[in-house]
């Protein structure tokens, strides 16, 4: 009987893993998703309507670079599927209203109609169930199986995300080893004598004027106390979806100092404060940018806070995910090889190639389970 596999969390990490045992002829795998939109993570995009017309802002990831082979293979694939394309336009670092060009950057790849397209061209290579929310998972010893929630049970268990969430879910599970992996604590600042993952909070800022600020560049890495981030989404639209439209978009994302200063529950973030924080990256943008007297009134905006957006720290691990080989559970993610997209997609292809060994009975071995974190570069 084919071996099924259930993943939990639908973003680049548990799409990558779904799609490579595909590929490995593991068939009979369900990717778990919570996002009502469709799937993605932390890789999406939200299009808006703006005085009629639809607009699409990069929410959260920005864009991606390649310098692992086995990475430059899948953004192969997605070019030829035209789900990604290249940014064009100047990227650099921004400093007391002084931008300087990074020119170690040597391309910048986005999502061709927004980041989103990148999950959704891997999403369709597999079978995505959502929104689906999974509040309990447990391991039979008995049957050697995991039991999903009230989907049944299955051979083998991912873990493709984090936070409170992940947390929560395998506290009572039945594989503390695996849990006390996925054990966060939040914070703005790295503390190497709490051996956890930790994770920090950002507020993204969506924001369109109704003219073009003939900004020298497109994005800029901001060293500031309240901003750390700033891009023109419109540069990063085909010309044809532009045309006609004097409107241009940014996305500007908080310090992480900045966000735990001002933290609210993500669900349900008070009017208020809503108001306060966009008045104040607004006002923080026109300031450096140096552009703060002629900043036009915007015509739209929306706050968002991250809650668990970046990891601070990650594994210690030489395998590039985790794999319990007794309990057939693993985990694959960004903070188990670096906090960015091809980190999480090389995290995806490594935990595949374990369950198909474990599968096929060529290897029984786990990984290291021991959580030692060092920071994230």
């Amino acid at each position: 009987m084919e071996r099924s596999v259930a993943i939990i969390g639908g973003g680049i990490s548990g799409l990558v893993c779904a799609a490579r045992l595909k590929q490995l002829n593991m068939n009979n795998v369900t990717v778990f998703d919570t996002g009502k939109h469709g799937p993605g993570g932390r890789c999406s995009s939200r299009t808006v309507n703006v005085d009629g017309n639809l607009h699409t802002f990069d929410h959260s990831a920005q864009y991606f670079t390649v310098s692992d082979q086995r990475f430059a293979k899948i953004v192969s694939f997605l070019h030829k599927q035209g789900a990604v394309k290249i940014w064009n336009g100047k990227i650099g670092h921004l400093k007391e209203g002084k931008f300087t060009l990074n020119d170690q950057l040597t391309q910048a790849f986005i999502g061709s109609e927004g980041m989103v397209s990148i999950p959704k061209c891997l999403a369709s290579l597999v079978q995505v169930k959502g929104p689906s929310w999974i509040a309990n998972v447990e391991w039979d010893s008995s049957l050697g199986k995991w039991k999903v929630d009230k989907y049944g049970f299955f051979n083998y268990l991912v873990i493709a995300h984090n936070g409170k969430c992940a947390d929560n879910l395998m506290s009572n599970a039945g594989v503390p080893n695996i849990h006390r992996l996925l054990q966060v604590r939040f914070s703005d600042t790295l503390n190497m004598r709490d051996n956890k993952m930790q994770l920090c909070s950002i507020w993204a800022l969506l924001v369109a004027f109704p003219s073009s600020l003939k900004l020298p560049y497109v994005a800029a890495h901001v060293e500031d106390n309240q901003i750390s981030w700033i891009a023109n989404n419109t540069s990063k639209m085909d010309v044809r979806a532009t045309l006609g439209k004097s409107m241009e978009c940014w996305t500007i994302f908080s310090t992480k100092s900045f966000a735990s200063a001002n933290k609210v529950p993500q669900e349900h973030i008070p009017p208020a404060k809503a108001k306060d924080i966009t008045n104040t990256l607004l006002s923080a943008f026109g300031r450096v940018t140096r552009i703060h007297k002629q900043l036009p009134p915007p015509c739209f905006t929306r706050v968002q806070l991250w809650g668990a957006a970046v990891p601070l720290n990650v594994l210690q691990n030489k395998d590039e995910c985790v794999f319990d080989g007794q309990h057939n559970i693993g985990i694959c993610g960004d903070w188990l090889v670096s906090p960015c997209i091809q980190g999480a997609a090389v995290s995806g292809l490594a935990l595949a190639e374990k369950i198909h060994n474990n599968c096929s009975g060529s290897t029984r071995n786990s990984t290291d389970l021991l959580p030692r974190f060092k920071p994230a570069e």
